[in-house]
């Protein structure tokens, strides 16, 4: 019986693996420059990707850790933070929830989540079209 419930977890526990394992296309061979065509392994192409007329806005987020090889729902992190899995580099990244276009309110959660113990937290920028 022991046995068998240890193949099980095993089982489950691969199930749940592969699909962080499996990395999108763009992973292995991405276009060079953005519009232009990407070559899919397996010989055919990708489209180039949309044209929207829209107009890049500065953005921050607080970074708090990444994580590889550990799986973020073993940890109780603070309700304004979350874990977002990056499949070309296979790590978590803990960050805030909420991207910010004003620094200083971005600056102010840095504090507050310093304050509570991540006291690594910095803030990163990021791109968001309006």
């Amino acid at each position: 019986m022991k046995y068998l419930i240890t193949l099980c977890l095993a089982v489950v526990m691969t199930a749940g693996l592969t699909a962080q394992t499996e990395k999108p296309a763009y992973c292995e061979e991405g276009p060079s420059t953005y519009g232009s065509v990407a070559a899919i392994p397996g010989g055919s192409t990708a489209p180039p990707l949309p044209r929207f007329s829209t107009t890049p806005t500065k953005e921050y987020k607080i970074q708090v850790a990444i994580l590889r090889y550990t799986d973020p729902a073993e940890y109780p992190f603070h309700p304004k933070l979350v874990a977002r899995y990056r499949p070309c580099e296979e790590v978590w990244v803990i960050e805030s929830r909420e991207s910010f276009s004003n620094k200083a309110d971005a600056v102010a959660l840095q504090n507050e989540l310093k304050k509570l113990g991540y006291e690594g937290a910095y803030l990163t920028e990021l791109l968001g079209y309006q």
